[in-house]
């Protein structure tokens, strides 16, 4: 005895095990993507991101390295009897090569941070020079403020004089 829809049943349990099977097949695709795929790229994006950050590290302490060098040469301005040309030109040099060695804005985070620095150096320097050059000037001034007072004495005695002159 042969059931009547026999042919039906068939198609039913091979679309069936059809439907199942792409199921199957695109579950197990998202499994695959999900935990083989997607976690190696994640970790190659991860990997770039660790190599920037380690080549922004290197600039920094190099950067910071340099700074540092063109710190002593500011503060070397203000001894006494040294070369201000020299010095200064010695400044300007390092400076230079302080501002070529920032990357490009999109390449550091950090590139007005860069640039504000080196813009600092330069105005500290300007400044230090101006200020080297009005070394002499308080001793020009008491010089001056002792004029003042002989020629106000000097005055007065001619006050005094003519005074007298005059009675």
């Amino acid at each position: 005895m042969k059931p009547k829809n026999n042919k039906e049943r068939t198609q039913s349990i091979l679309k069936f095990v059809l439907i199942f099977g792409v199921t199957l097949i695109l579950a197990l695709l998202a499994f695959y993507f999900d935990f083989n795929t997607l976690p190696f790229k994640e970790n190659k994006i991860l990997k770039e991101r660790i190599i920037q950050v380690k080549k922004e590290e290197q600039f920094q302490k190099a950067f910071s390295r340099k700074a540092f060098e063109i710190d002593k040469l500011i503060d070397s301005l203000d001894t006494p009897g040294i070369n201000l040309q020299y010095f200064n030109a010695l400044i300007n040099d390092k400076i230079v090569d302080l501002q070529k060695s920032i990357p490009a804005r999109d390449s550091t985070s950090n590139y007005e941070l860069y640039v504000n620095s080196v813009q600092s150096y330069v105005d500290i320097q300007e400044l230090k020079t101006k200020l080297k050059n009005f070394d002499d000037t308080d001793r020009k001034l008491l010089e001056y403020a002792e004029e003042v007072e002989r020629l106000g004495a000097e005055l007065d005695k001619k006050d005094r004089f003519i005074k007298t002159l005059r009675r």
